[in-house]
């Protein structure tokens, strides 16, 4: 246990600055002040250091409402703070310390053994969403040609990802939840311990145990036990004496639990039940993670073989990319070096026409210089005839606005002399007033000094008077008192016989209550028993309509499960429905865009559709934009039409001009162009009949567009199209193509030729039929897929529909739950009712019997009462007569004063008005003084003035002079400029019409210039191509290899019979087969043994829960039962010192306190009842309120003598109670003051005297609370 030091306080409410009260050993430390004060913060600060969390104990709205708000003089603070000094001195609870902590290891080792299955399942989560999106992988790459068993398999392991998150960290360990303390708690006796509280205006909190910082619960565990944590029953805020009676039962229970030492072993229950619940929820899903794991680990397998096949192939595919690449390498640097030559000859001859054109423009240069210059000078002059102008203009305005000044200055002059004049009679008009007012201020000053002698005289004659009325009127204010003190006894006296009398009619109107109330207590029990019937009927009611909805509660969930069974298939359908549009659309838009940059054209073709605008030409597409052939006659079309495929169509012969134009000016190759305006692309429809059919049938082109092809394409357009060719004689040159691709002509020459087989297929009409295909597969695919949402959300409304009404069932079968726990508990209280009235009956009979005798008692002190008042009326009276007495004098000698006061004022009138006149006189003459001083000021300012402007006068008569002279002569250079300007102007004539001259040969110069250096740039573009087509070569190769293209060419030898085409048909052919494979999983061999490993950890997790379930039933069970052994011996002990502390508080009387019946004892509440000397026993909240004060006290000194607190603090607790019960409380705590500290705030004297220490808060500055501490020895 502990024992308290002292307490500091800083910026605390209104302790703003920082406060020290020292506590002394044991005994009653009181802390008094007037209202208002700050004597309750003291309390507030020791509640609040101790971890109290509810604004509204600490009498606020908000925590922050604790720190010192500031007031008109003071800032507000910006933190509270509160340090509790205490010091261990025995070792009572080390009992209490030895369960705890063995109760602690237990659900360490719950902790230990428990999983985060959250984190497991996370895990697991991540997992399944890898293997479902590998075997979605490998179900698009193999067409859907796995068997049943896998695809069902696949669709199991996308299904447990729904709504699954992912999680990075793969290592699973268990959660440690229970950390029962972060300090070391056990402190030996006599060490001291702090506790410190920090609060800031920013909301930050923070905790300090012995300077270091801790948590809310370390301070809790310190206290816990002790009255100082939780119920706190050692802290009695002022008004909680009476709140403890009228708490609810239960409330009640939690003061027992406190002071058993229960309230740290419930804090370790609702551990153990937590762990409890979670490890069961916990068993259940490492289950289905266990099952989980098993599938993929399936899925795994099969991946993993595909994984070795497909490394074997990638390694020869990258053997022979490499010779490729090295190949084509090889070429590209020849051809760069070719090319690199060519642009040496050309950037010769430039640079030859660059030198020419240099010296030319030097001599344009000199010619514009020469022009320049003439115009520079022609320039000049005419400026200069321009400032000569100016100049006459200048001086012919200065000499007229001068002479304009000198009239002005002449006005002036005259103007000046008459101010001057004026003001000197100014002058001399207020010397003779000064004069005047220095005589008549001498005059006034002497007789202002005779008023105020006169009036000093009066003032002291007043003073004595006024003396002589304070000494009557303290005669007066004595008598006066004594005459109150009579009247206080006689009123008093009247008071009390008031009182008795209103005592005893109250007593009488109780006596009839009391008959009323046995009558209604009668009726009470009656209607208590016919509503237990009604009750107990209706509960069977409730019953069996709960029953029935359970049963249809049940069939509905059937009916959810089926319905979750059927939505499950319809989403499973929607997404694969989904998926193969996804990829359709993939596909196609692939085909678009290479359709769109023309990609699968020859490069001629590109370069002429990507510069259709700068040639002011939009061709209507290439022949094969039009051709619908069957995919058996595309080999056949292919190899009889050839480049021509690729023919530009255009509308007519001057769109077909222009492109011909642009061609012939961009040297990127020969381009096919055909005319046909109404050329259209149309459906082929037409079948094949017989061994034999003309080409024209299977082109599947317009009428309009095969009468051109006809005309263009003659011999082609006159072929026959065969199965195959056989021996059969052709006629006389004509054309016969096979659908394998061979051609006769006539029958004299073959074409023919087979490519390797796995070829890659780079046909344009097969591309054309791919996109053509895939449009209209996306087309049907999205009609597939809206049909198979609609079908989901039909299904998935179903299930809404039928979890909606299992929600609304399952509300209902709520209310039903609670409506019948209502009428249980409404049941039970009937019963308790029915017991209550019966007892409630016996009481009234036995307080009938008192109260008749306390009307007896009360009548005899009426009498007592009138006797003693006709006493103090006699005293009254003779008091009564000497106050007249004295008051009457006291109205002559005020008069006196008041006569001497009227003539003070006239005598004070008369030197006011001297005085006055005084100051008006030698205002004047200041005012005087002052114009006479800015008079002479003004003279000499008109003085100065006068003299600068006769100055100013002669110089611009002088001025005037020259400049009429300066007029003169510029009138004479007039003419000579003229001449000079038309000179000049010949000059620059001239010089112009070499400059045109010298330009016309520079441009001439410039245009070859130019003409060489296209050359050159046709050269660099043909060159910088085949440097970017290395490039692309070094990227790719760097990409598909990771090695440089150079070191490649360097490192890899070409077998001699190396052939670069068929080395790029062998590497498409086996990057077709490499892309056949489709998603590969690098990883699954490692990802297969890891899978396997983890179903291996899981299992071990599985059987550790089941290990820890067992653990936590054990350790809840053992705190049940320690809790409800501490529980029995803490009640049955406080009941016994409730009884007798109330007998002795009261003087007699009878007390207990009762267990409500539970099933279970540490539910059941608490009854206090209380049978004062001489009354009934009665329900606890009808007692008065000084009885109530008494009985909450007995129950607190009660816990104490059970489970003594180290310190304990009452706030005005004493306040309801009078003189005899007050004498009472302060005995019992002086006796328990042994063994625990008492801190009283108090307003009796009785309970200060019983202190050893008195501590005085006082509020010296409004709003700032100070603290004056008084030891007694």
């Amino acid at each position: 246990m502990f024992k308290l030091q002292r307490l500091e306080i800083t910026g605390f409410k209104s302790f703003a600055d920082y406060t020290e009260i020292v506590f002394t050993g044991n005994g009653i430390t009181a802390v008094v002040g007037p209202n208002g004060c700050g004597k309750s913060n003291v309390s507030d600060s020791i509640s609040w250091v101790l971890g109290e969390q509810r604004a509204k104990s600490l009498r606020g709205g908000e925590m922050k409402d604790v720190v010192f708000q500031g007031t008109k003089n003071r800032k507000p603070s910006g933190m509270a703070e509160v340090v509790l000094h205490l010091v261990r001195d025995d070792d009572a609870f080390d009992i209490d310390d030895r369960e705890l902590e063995d109760i602690d290891e237990a659900l360490s080792n719950i902790d230990e053994l428990a999983v985060d299955i959250d984190a497991l399942e996370a895990e697991t989560t991540e997992s399944s969403a890898e293997a479902a999106a590998d075997a979605a992988y490998v179900a698009e790459a193999e067409q859907n040609g796995l068997h049943e068993e896998g695809d069902i398999e696949i669709q199991k392991v996308q299904a447990a990802q729904v709504g699954s998150i992912q999680v990075v960290e793969r290592t699973v360990r268990s959660k440690r939840h229970w950390r029962p303390r972060s300090f070391a708690l056990d402190f030996a006796p006599g060490e001291a311990v702090s506790v410190t509280r920090r609060l800031y205006l920013s909301g930050e909190s923070e905790y300090l145990l012995n300077g270091k910082t801790c948590r809310l619960r370390d301070i809790q565990d310190l206290f816990a036990g002790t009255g100082l944590s939780g119920a706190h029953y050692a802290i009695i805020e002022q008004g909680r004496i009476g709140q403890i009676l009228s708490a609810k039962p239960a409330d009640r229970r939690n003061l027992i639990e406190e002071a058993a030492g229960i309230s740290k072993f419930r804090t370790r229950q609702r551990a153990a039940e937590s762990r409890l619940e979670s490890a069961k929820s916990n068993l259940g899903r490492i289950s289905d993670i266990v099952s989980e794991i098993e599938k993929q680990a399936n899925s795994l397998r099969r991946q993993a073989a595909k994984t070795r096949r497909y490394v074997v192939l990638q390694e020869d595919f990258r053997v022979l990319l490499r010779q490729l690449f090295a190949a084509e390498g090889k070429h590209l640097s020849g051809l760069i070096d070719e090319l690199g030559e060519k642009l040496a000859e050309a950037i010769e001859t430039e640079r030859g026409f660059i030198v020419k054109v240099s010296d030319q423009e030097e001599t344009f240069r000199r010619a514009t210089i020469s022009a320049r210059e003439a115009e520079e000078a022609l320039s000049e002059v005419r400026r200069r005839h321009a400032q000569n102008a100016l100049e006459r203009d200048r001086a012919d305005r200065e000499h007229r606005y001068q002479s304009e000044q000198i009239v002005n200055l002449n006005n002036r002059v005259v103007a000046l002399r008459g101010e001057i004049d004026a003001s000197n009679e100014r002058l001399r008009l207020a010397a003779n007033e000064r004069e005047r007012l220095e005589i008549e201020e001498q005059k006034e000053s002497s007789e202002a000094d005779a008023s105020r002698l006169i009036l000093v005289e009066a003032e002291k004659t007043y003073a004595a008077k006024v003396d002589d009325v304070r000494t009557i009127e303290a005669e007066a204010e004595s008598r006066r008192n004594e005459l109150m003190i009579h009247n206080a006894a006689v009123e008093r006296f009247d008071e009390i016989g008031r009182q008795l009398e209103m005592n005893v009619a109250r007593l009488l109107e109780r006596l009839e209550g009391l008959e009323r109330e046995g009558s209604r207590a009668d009726e009470m029990h009656a209607d208590f028993v016919a509503e237990a019937e009604r009750a107990s009927k209706e509960l069977a009611g409730e019953r069996e309509k709960l029953d029935s909805l359970n049963s249809e509660k049940k069939q509905l969930l059937e009916n959810s499960a089926a319905a979750r069974e059927l939505l499950r298939r319809a989403d499973e359908h929607f997404r694969l429905r989904s998926s193969e549009l996804a990829r359709t659309r993939n596909r196609l838009e692939t085909l678009q865009e290479l359709e769109e940059k023309r990609a699968v054209y020859a490069p001629q073709i590109q370069k002429l559709f990507s510069e259709k605008d700068k040639m002011g030409v939009q061709p209507l597409g290439v022949l094969a934009d039009f051709l619908n052939v069957d995919e058996t006659a595309e080999r056949a079309v292919e190899s009889l039409f050839g480049g021509y495929l690729q023919t530009v169509l255009v509308r007519n012969l001057a769109e077909a001009k222009k492109v011909s134009d642009w061609l012939r000016q961009k040297p990127i190759g020969r381009v096919s162009i055909l005319i046909a305006p109404d050329a259209k692309r149309v459906e082929n429809t037409s079948v094949r009949i017989g061994n034999s059919k003309s080409i024209e049938k299977v082109l599947g082109v317009s009428p309009e567009l095969l009468a051109v092809l006809r005309n263009a394409f003659p011999r082609e357009m006159s072929a026959d199209l065969v199965d195959e060719l056989d021996d059969t004689p052709s006629a006389a040159g004509g054309v016969t193509v096979a659908e394998n691709g061979d051609i006769r002509f006539g029958n004299s020459l073959f074409i023919s030729g087979q490519t390797s087989t796995g070829e890659r297929n780079d046909s344009l009409l097969a591309f054309k039929r791919e996109l053509t295909g895939l449009a209209r597969s996306a087309e049907r695919l999205e009609n597939e897929v809206a049909k198979a949402e609609e079908a989901a959300n039909a299904e998935r409304s179903a299930l809404t529909n039928l979890e909606e009404r299992t929600v609304d069932l399952q509300s209902l079968i709520i209310k039903v739950e609670r409506h019948i726990l209502s009428l249980e508990l409404h049941e039970k209280n009937v019963r308790q009712e029915i017991d209550r009235t019966e007892r409630h009956r016996k009481v009234v009979v036995e307080e009938h019997a008192q109260l008749t005798a306390e009307i007896a008692d009360m009548r005899a002190k009426i009498g007592a009462a009138q006797t003693s008042r006709i006493e103090a009326e006699a005293a009254r009276r003779e008091a009564q007569a000497d106050l007249d007495e004295t008051t009457r004098r006291l109205a002559a000698a005020r008069e006196h004063a008041e006569d001497e006061n009227r003539i003070l004022n006239e005598k004070r009138t008369l030197a006011a008005t001297s005085g006055e006149r005084r100051r008006s006189a030698q205002a004047a003459l200041r005012r005087i003084e002052n114009e006479q001083k800015e008079v002479e000021s003004r003279i000499a300012i008109l003085e100065l003035d006068l003299s600068e402007t006769d100055i100013k006068l002669g110089e611009l008569r002088k001025s005037v002079t020259e400049i009429a002279g300066r007029i003169t002569g510029v009138e004479a250079d007039l003419e000579a400029e003229r001449l000079e300007i038309d000179t000049a102007v010949s000059a620059v004539n001239a010089a112009r019409i070499i400059a045109d001259e010298s330009s016309e040969t520079l441009a001439e110069l410039n245009r070859k210039a130019a003409e060489a250096m296209n050359e050159r740039a046709a050269i660099e573009v043909r060159q910088t191509e085949a440097v970017t087509h290395l490039k692309n070569i070094q990227e790719n190769c760097n990409q598909e290899l990771s090695i440089e293209l150079d070191q490649l060419v360097n490192s890899v030898e070409l077998p001699p019979d190396f052939a670069l085409d068929d080395a790029r048909r062998q590497v498409d052919d086996l990057r077709q087969r490499l892309d056949g494979f489709g998603a590969i999983n690098m990883l699954a061999v490692d990802e297969l043994a890891e899978a396997e490993e983890r179903l291996l950890f899981l299992t071990s997790q599985r059987h550790d829960i089941v290990e820890s379930i067992a653990s936590a039933e054990e350790a809840l069970r053992e705190i049940k039962e320690r809790s409800r052994e501490r529980f029995k011996h803490a009640f049955e002990a406080i009941n016994e010192n409730f009884k007798t502390y109330f007998s002795d508080l009261f003087g007699g009387g009878r007390g207990e306190m009762t267990l409500l019946e539970s099933d279970d004892i540490l539910e059941a509440g608490i009854e206090v009842s209380a049978q004062p000397p001489g009354k009934r026993l009665q329900n606890i909240l009808l007692l008065s309120g000084g009885e109530k004060a008494m009985t909450a006290i007995a129950l607190v000194l009660a816990i104490f003598k059970y489970r003594p607190s180290p310190f304990c603090l009452l706030d005005e607790v004493d306040a309801p109670l009078d003189d005899a019960n007050v004498g009472r409380f302060v005995g019992k705590i002086a006796e328990m003051s042994e063994k625990t500290q008492f801190i009283v705030i108090t307003h009796n004297k009785r309970t200060m005297e019983a202190a050893r220490a008195l501590y005085g808060v006082t509020m010296q500055e409004a709003g700032v609370s100070k603290v004056v501490s008084v030891k007694f020895e």
